[in-house]
């Protein structure tokens, strides 16, 4: 299979779950002049939203440069990237659980650790995705660069060590996991992975990528 049509379909995906994310919003039914102290007792579920839209957004980003890399899909490709899609389409229910209950003391505190549970799900199909492709070059475009990349994936792989402390540290503050969420997602909105090498222009010196 070529590797556009699975970018697409995982395109799809991406685009539902990350539309999935606002529906736990709910709009108050409150008497008169009451919806300000209704709309301002929402915020732990917009907190949790943006902390869950950069997630989603920024892997679907990191998804893209991965596969900008990738020549041809083979089978175990594909079934890795379906678990990925998996855990990402999921995102939305636990995002609605730690917005609802994050002011809720032991309930905040487990919603909070099923959300990093799910996360570091997550990040174990990113790396296994990115893992599997290095280990079959045939499979990629001659721009990538096996070598550096195989030497910067012990930064690329911070964010799988944050998802998997945070388990635990959602049982101290389940805002602390919110927070480190949010961080991580903008951590990765840096390119960690410098997947491919420029191309050289005709004069033989660097070119940007198409």
């Amino acid at each position: 299979m070529s590797a556009s049509r699975l970018e697409a379909f995982s395109d799809g995906v991406f685009a539902v779950a990350i539309t999935l994310l606002v529906l736990q919003f709910i709009a108050p039914d409150v008497q008169a002049g009451k919806l300000l102290p209704a709309l301002l007792g929402q915020w732990p579920q917009l907190a949790t939203y943006v902390a869950s839209f950069l997630t989603v957004g920024v892997v679907w980003v990191n998804h893209h440069t991965i596969f900008r890399g990738i020549r041809a899909v083979d089978r175990t490709i594909q079934f890795i990237n379906l678990v990925l899609l998996l855990t990402v389409v999921l995102v939305p229910y636990p995002t609605e659980l730690l917005g609802r209950y994050l002011n809720s003391g032991q309930n905040g505190s487990v919603a909070a650790a099923f959300y990093g549970l799910v996360m570091t799900a997550m990040a174990i199909s990113f790396q296994a995705l990115v893992g599997w492709a290095l280990t079959h070059p045939k499979l990629l475009r001659p721009e990538v660069n096996v070598r550096k990349v195989r030497s910067v994936m012990p930064r690329f792989a911070l964010g799988l060590v944050i998802y998997a402390v945070s388990i635990a540290l959602a049982f101290v503050s389940a805002w602390l996991v919110v927070v480190l969420y949010a961080a991580t997602a903008i951590y990765y909105a840096f390119n960690q992975l410098p997947w491919m090498d420029e191309p050289a222009s005709v004069d033989g010196r660097p070119g940007p990528l198409d």
